[in-house]
């Protein structure tokens, strides 16, 4: 219920009707100006829609929701949702290990997630389609440069640096885009394959690496499952498990349910997985853009 806010008037300060003379009534006697002045009313709050009211919204609800396509548009930057209904590639698509270094390398820089998503989806497609190593060394740094310029994100130099020394790295030894031959040189080791890339690719920390891993866990069996401090905050908004023994249990309790769906041949542990990284996604999604809020609403309406 909305309150109003009333200004308290001393009355210290006024006499007792009792004790005014009828001049001093009249004198004393509020007037409809100063009647509006002595209550004072705020306007209704604005609602931040970062925030969910109440978690109206059940866990299963949640979860549901955000692994339905009508979650999409809300975890996606405003500028990028046209692209969804297109055959456009976009961040939100099923990407080769490489594609995801890729993105997390742009990541890494300090810019917001619309001009991250922006960049990565002007690299991908055409004219530039930058979806393997030997294209983006074959396109060059002038190339790369005016793919930056065009997709208007920051830091274009540092971020052209980097992505040609990602190319020059994998070029070098022989990772291809799968990277399988670093999984085979590390064992299938998640922290060596981390130590690896930190120590390899330049610009590429424990952020960029969090993003890397928490996408790429579905195709890499030996990191999953993850979930990073980042994704654990967005998770805790929306009402869902921190842990990843919680969101396991739900994904597999309601699998029926859910009638999640990934393109090509999988398996009902790839398929789970998947549901995994894309409801962590969806979920840091919401949260960068500043939807949690209008995600539970919607959530409680199924």
């Amino acid at each position: 219920m909305e309150e109003k806010e009333v200004r308290r008037i001393d009355s210290g300060h006024l006499g007792k009707d009792s004790d005014l003379t009828p001049g001093d009534k009249r004198k004393k006697s509020a007037t409809p100006e100063e009647s509006n002045k002595a209550v004072k009313t705020t306007s209704p709050p604005i609602r931040d829609l970062s925030q969910p009211r109440d978690l109206a919204a059940t866990p299963v609800q949640v979860l549901k929701f955000l692994l339905s396509d009508a979650a999409l548009p809300l975890c996606t930057p405003p500028d990028s949702v046209p692209s969804l209904d297109t055959k456009e590639i976009t961040y939100s698509d099923l990407l080769t290990p490489f594609e995801e270094l890729l993105c997390a390398v742009i990541l890494s820089r300090p810019i917001s997630h619309r001009l991250g998503v922006r960049t990565i989806r002007t690299l991908l497609n055409e004219p530039y389609s930058f979806r393997n190593p030997v294209a983006i060394k074959t396109a060059g740094p002038k190339r790369i440069r005016q793919a930056l310029d065009v997709a208007r994100t920051q830091h274009k130099d540092k971020t052209a640096n980097e992505i040609e020394g990602l190319v020059d790295v994998l070029l070098k030894n022989d990772w291809h885009n799968d990277l399988s031959r670093l999984r085979a040189e590390c064992d299938s080791n998640t922290e060596s394959e981390r130590e690896v890339l930190r120590r390899s690719i330049k610009g590429l920390g424990k952020t960029g690496l969090d993003i890397f891993y928490r996408r790429v866990q579905w195709q890499w069996d030996e990191a999953y499952p993850f979930v990073d401090s980042r994704t654990q905050t967005a998770l805790e908004k929306l009402g869902l498990p921190r842990r990843v023994e919680g969101i396991i249990k739900m994904i597999e309790v309601r699998w029926a349910e859910l009638g999640f769906e990934v393109r090509g041949r999988r398996d009902e542990e790839e398929k789970m997985r998947r549901a995994f990284v894309v409801l962590l996604e969806r979920a840091v999604g919401a949260d960068l853009e500043g939807r949690i809020g209008e995600v539970v609403d919607e959530a409680g309406k199924l």
